[in-house]
């Protein structure tokens, strides 16, 4: 076997915000004084953009572009997968839009992970269209037949780069149309053929970190594989004779990496996380294939988040309670009036309209947030349909209102407190949140 031998090697934290450089130095190589720069990207679960409701956040496909466009010289673009984040239809939709902006990018290849898993073939097939090439070695239909290439052989800086991808089978649930076999037993019979094609060979992989070491010790072929991050970035480090590396996902961080060769028989890798923040001005173009066009695909139309399917986004069904309905904040002022008063003073009274200003009042993603009981049956639909709801009301942390407001039903209003507010004001929309603080700001007790 062999060795590898770490030169400098750092732990990634994106909590931290902080761009972290690494380095590994390696024995094998295809030739004497070749470079190639891979810029990857992974998870982006349908995050167009950060949101900035409590400030500027950092992170967006945008900004996302606009560290691309720095890069001066070849390079691959990459992506190890799970570009979306759900199967419904707004959610789909999203997926579309995240693939226009890549494909604004100019991205070179994408695996198929657990998210595209989901949305099966005919739904695949819709998505390969809009230009972001889609590979993967163990995706195939029910029938047997090729849904994407299994890769792609790529010319870049003199080199002949292969990249393919791989996704863990028998874990996700998969969509009509589709089959999916072994990694290992997909690599097994396509690496022979492969070695005679390139000079390096890339993987993408919707894979947990045990599994990814399992490929590299079987087949010392891989130059690089670059896996599913799962909420962090992983550094590279050795894996027989490949290197392994993964990124923070939710289109916060981008990969960048380089691998250089010395000699046929000597070559480094040395790269960043880069937390794509305030330093990197946004891609207008990007802005426009993505975050554009979903706000046009979406404006006017009423979804169902209710609809059953697999998907990560917290929008849930709230069933209706027994002869309790959602009746809108106006009816809590007679009983409760000064805490009325101190509530239509303030954001949370107009939070549809602050979704209004920046043309996301048709995304559920954001409805879920700025409205009351979105997703119940009984809860908000539409401005024209139930108005009353179209805001962050008395219902929102109390709980439906027909009951309470009903003569002689006082004092059955519930509150769930922090847990409530958490829903919504957690580290992914709000960072800088703390609970003291905005309550005290809030705070409305008093006697009706």
């Amino acid at each position: 076997m062999r060795r590898w031998i770490i030169v400098a090697l750092a732990v990634l934290v994106p909590a931290a915000g902080l761009t972290i450089w690494f380095l590994v130095r390696g024995d094998g190589g295809p030739h004497a004084g070749s470079r190639l720069r891979v810029l990857f990207s992974g998870e982006t679960m349908g995050e167009l953009e950060p949101c900035n409701c409590s400030g500027k956040m950092a992170g967006g496909l945008p900004a996302r572009g606009g560290y691309i466009a720095t890069v001066e010289g070849d390079r691959l673009l990459l992506d190890t997968g799970c570009i979306g984040a759900g199967s419904r239809d707004f959610e789909v939709l999203r997926t579309e839009a995240a693939m226009r902006g890549m494909a604004a990018m100019r991205y070179d290849a994408a695996n198929l992970g657990e998210s595209e898993l989901w949305l099966g073939r005919d739904r695949l097939a819709d998505l390969a269209r809009l230009g972001v090439p889609l590979v993967s070695a163990n995706v195939r239909g029910e029938d047997g037949a090729e849904v994407v290439p299994a890769c792609l052989v790529l010319r870049r800086s003199g080199l002949k780069v292969l990249v393919t991808g791989v996704v863990e089978s028998g874990r996700y649930q998969v969509g009509p149309g589709l089959a999916v076999d072994s990694p290992r037993e997909a690599l097994g019979r396509l690496t022979p053929e492969w070695r005679k094609k390139a000079d390096a060979i890339i993987i993408l992989a919707d894979l947990e970190l045990a599994a990814v070491k399992d490929l590299a010790a079987d087949f010392p072929e891989i130059t690089l594989i670059l896996f599913r991050g799962r909420g962090d970035s992983h550094a590279p480090e050795r894996a027989n004779r490949t290197i392994i590396a993964s990124v923070y996902g939710e289109a916060r961080y981008l990969g960048d990496l380089a691998l250089e060769w010395a000699s046929a028989s000597d070559f480094s890798a040395a790269g960043q996380a880069v937390l794509l923040d305030e330093r990197f001005a946004p891609s207008d173009a990007v802005a426009e294939a993505c975050i554009g066009w979903y706000k046009d695909a979406v404006r006017g139309r009423r979804f169902d988040p209710a609809r059953p399917g697999p998907t990560w986004n917290r929008i849930a069904a709230r069933q209706a309670e027994p002869l309790n309905r959602y009746v809108g904040s106006d009816a809590c002022r007679e009983c409760h009036a000064a805490e009325y008063e101190k509530w239509s003073a303030g954001a949370h009274a107009r939070a549809m309209e602050s979704l209004r200003r920046v043309g996301y009042e048709f995304s559920p993603e954001c409805i879920a947030c700025h409205a009351t009981g979105y997703g119940a049956s009984d809860g908000y639909k539409s401005m024209d349909e139930t108005s009353a709801l179209a805001r962050v009301g008395c219902e929102a942390c109390h709980g439906r209102g027909q009951v309470m407001a009903a003569a002689g039903h006082k004092g059955t209003a519930r509150s769930r407190g922090e847990e409530r507010c958490r829903e919504c004001h957690n580290p992914k929309r709000h960072e800088t949140f703390n609970f003291d603080r905005e309550w005290a700001a809030i705070r409305h007790e008093g006697k009706p």
